[in-house]
């Protein structure tokens, strides 16, 4: 999955040259901690009164109810990937059942379910580019996973109007169908719900604040040492609260997101597995009015 050491050292600096330049800033200040150091401030009683030992406290336990939070909301869209992956599974594998070999809207289906997780990924990264019809008019609006669901439903429906399936067998399906726009709902939902706003300014304010006083409560201790005891603290608590920032919104493209371009190919090879591989290899839907999306 990661090329050696050069992959797993995307994961070492969350943030990227963000996090890079915070951790030079911190030496820099520490280094004039140092510098400083005359006894203008009265250090030694910060340490005498373990000063250095309560904010530690203090900052993890802040640290740890937002990591917590935003973990949450990283766990909860992992969920409902895996149950479009198993929504779609589900729905192909019904409707090859019940469906005639040959049957065209069954493959117009089956293309629909492969772009309907691509769209959506696009969607929730806001990147949608629709290409639509020469006569036709591009809504920048326009909300290309519902049109996807949608014209789904369509071609179920005339299923049962041509009476290839019946209300039961449609009763079957209409559960993995409906399911698509529920997890479409419920993603939207964490995009658009973001941690407040407050929440995260009290904690970066927590965090500056233990950053600038532990070189003043490290340095009549450990004098030169205290760099590599401060750049210690710095990397830990910056790269937990940077991390924190990236996984709260999982479907972006750092690499601590949701991996959704490996997820839509998993989906795309179960649709293509189960109506047969041979037949639909490059699924592409007919005679359908739904946008195609370029992601």
């Amino acid at each position: 999955m990661y090329s050696g050491w050069w992959g797993f050292g995307k994961f070492l600096l969350p943030g990227g040259h963000f996090f890079a330049r915070i951790l030079c800033l911190v030496l820099i200040y520490t280094a004039f901690v140092i510098w400083w150091d005359d006894h203008l401030f009265p250090t030694k009683k910060f340490t005498e009164i373990n000063t250095m030992l309560y904010s530690s406290a203090i900052m993890g336990i802040l640290l740890v109810f937002r990591t917590n939070s935003a973990y949450d909301r990283w766990w909860e869209a992992r969920k409902l990937w895996g149950q479009l992956v198993n929504d779609s599974r589900n729905l192909s594998i019904k409707l090859k059942s019940i469906l005639p070999d040959g049957n065209a809207r069954c493959r117009q289906i089956a293309a629909l379910l492969i772009e309907f997780p691509q769209v959506l990924r696009d969607h929730l990264r806001g990147k949608m580019k629709i290409n639509v019809n020469k006569n036709a008019t591009a809504d920048p609006c326009d909300h290309v996973p519902l049109r996807t669901a949608q014209s789904i439903y369509e071609h179920l429906a005339e299923l049962k109007r041509e009476g290839t399936i019946d209300g039961f067998e449609l009763l079957q399906v209409d559960a993995h169908a409906r399911a698509l726009m529920d997890i479409c709902g419920a993603c939207e939902r964490i995009v658009n719900s973001p941690i407040a706003g407050s929440y995260k300014f009290m904690i970066w304010a927590g965090v500056i604040v233990y950053l600038g006083l532990v070189p003043w409560l490290l340095v009549p201790v450990f004098d030169m040492w205290s760099i590599l005891l401060v750049l210690a603290s710095a990397y830990f608590v910056l790269g937990i609260e940077i991390l924190a920032e990236e996984i709260e919104r999982p479907f972006g493209l750092t690499p601590n997101d949701l991996p959704l371009d490996s997820i839509c190919s998993t989906i795309s090879d179960s649709v293509k597995f189960t109506f047969g591989s041979g037949e639909y290899d490059s699924l592409k839907p007919v005679n359908d009015t739904s946008p195609s999306v370029s992601g």
